[in-house]
């Protein structure tokens, strides 16, 4: 019975500790610990004003003092403070703030509560801080100093806490994995069976795509600490494709029957690159992969008097034949090297926009003969061929929307095709 006795006192010290220990919490300017001490007990019911006083005098001194802060950082006009003022107005606005939500309204009206509107300013003030912290990172990263890289992953800490999804967090990742590395190792896996020299072709760097010190990289079959491990997936070989239209032209009642030939064939090969950190121990991330190597060529045949012929058909007559098509063997060779240039190019920045924005990355390289074609768009880069001649009309990407080529006018920028289209 004496026990059951002692169990009040008890509860009793502990409040008075408690009771202390936010008191000294808080003349020691601790205002969110305070917060996080005292907030839940009011949520669930706690209504002693003493410490309901606490918590609202400990939510307005912090928030003046991170105003007060916020504005003393931004009249320095000096790029590096953004980091710590989106900080500021997370603590603001997020942890602070919403600490206080479950309180009940009439405590909340006691104590001055107000919703604190900071959504446009604390979009301002991530974007600065993210711009910061890339051009930070990759100022260290390009350095070539050891120490530069080492303090590199410092901002791509604070890069990844201020915004997991930023488009340049896993390519700066990769980088300082790069070239903090003492030894590049890659893993190479695939189901299917590749020609002799696929796996060297993928690997084959040059010196001025590697970090300084390194000489080479090193294709390991269980590698212990990867820079990445490139996995094949998927390997497709379409059959040769042959395709004829005929029509007949006629001039000064002489006739002639054209045939406009068109052989086709293509390799893809698909996978994921998984990238990890220095000790292999964290995956930073997989990306997908897609390379393709296309075959095409087109000519022209003639049955009847050559001289009904337009000037058209005469130039691809003359300029124009059938051709070998490609074996699968080269074709697939030439896929592993746009697989060598997704690994290598993102380190210059040629591929770095599909790296950073989590899509798949897709090479296509298009096999032609020397001969032009008719009445063909060609994607990588948007070419117009039309009587013997290529014209450039403009750079496109993968987008959606079809466009029919009597709306291709030389010198026009085409910004909807479909990937692949060919009118």
């Amino acid at each position: 019975m004496k026990y059951l006795k002692l169990i009040p006192a008890l509860l009793f010290g502990m409040l008075l500790t408690a009771c202390n220990t936010t008191q000294k919490l808080y003349e020691a300017k601790e205002y969110d610990q305070v917060i996080q001490r005292l907030a839940p007990d009011i949520c669930h019911g706690d209504r002693n004003a003493k410490r309901i006083n606490l918590v609202a005098a400990s939510y307005h001194k912090a928030n003046q003092a991170d105003h007060e802060r916020i504005q003393a950082l931004k009249a320095t006009g000096q790029p590096d403070v953004w980091p710590e003022i989106y900080q500021r107005y997370c603590s603001m606005k997020g942890g602070r703030n919403d600490a206080l939500k479950c309180f009940p309204n009439k405590v909340k009206n006691g104590m001055n509560y107000t919703k604190l509107g900071l959504d446009d300013d604390m979009t301002i003030a991530r974007t600065k801080a993210e711009n910061y912290l890339v051009a930070k990172t990759n100022q260290l990263l390009n350095s070539g100093s050891k120490a530069d890289i080492e303090e590199a992953e410092k901002y791509i800490v604070q890069l990844r806490r201020t915004n997991r999804e930023n488009a340049q967090l896993l390519n700066l990742q990769k980088k300082w994995a790069l070239y903090s590395a003492d030894r590049v190792e890659f893993g190479f896996r695939s189901d299917y069976t590749l020609p002799d020299g696929f796996q060297d072709a993928v690997f084959s760097f040059e010196a001025a795509e590697l970090p300084k010190g390194i000489e080479g990289v090193h294709v390991v079959k269980h590698p212990k600490h990867p820079f990445a491990v490139v996995i094949v997936k998927q390997v497709a070989l379409s059959p040769v494709r042959t395709d004829e239209v005929t029509f007949k032209e006629h001039q000064g009642g002489k006739i002639v029957e054209v045939s406009d030939h068109s052989q086709s064939k293509s390799a893809t090969v698909s996978g994921v690159i998984r990238y990890f950190a220095n000790d292999a121990a964290r995956e930073l991330g997989t990306v997908p992969f897609e390379v393709k190597s296309t075959f095409k060529n087109d000519y022209t045949t003639i049955k009847g008097d050559r001289e009904a012929c337009s000037a058209e058909t005469l130039s691809r007559l003359n300029n124009s034949q059938p051709v070998p098509v490609p074996t699968d063997e080269s074709m697939l060779l030439d896929a592993a090297r746009k697989l060598n240039d997704l690994i290598s190019k993102p380190r210059h920045h040629r591929v770095h926009d599909a790296l950073q924005n989590g899509g798949a990355l897709s090479v296509v390289s298009h096999v032609f003969s020397e001969n032009t074609v008719r009445n063909t768009v060609v994607l990588k880069e948007l070419f117009v061929i039309r009587f013997g001649q290529v014209r450039r009309v403009c750079s496109v990407g993968l987008s959606s929307g079809e466009v029919g080529l009597d709306d291709l006018d030389i010198g026009k920028q085409v910004n909807h095709l479909r990937f692949g289209k060919r009118f």
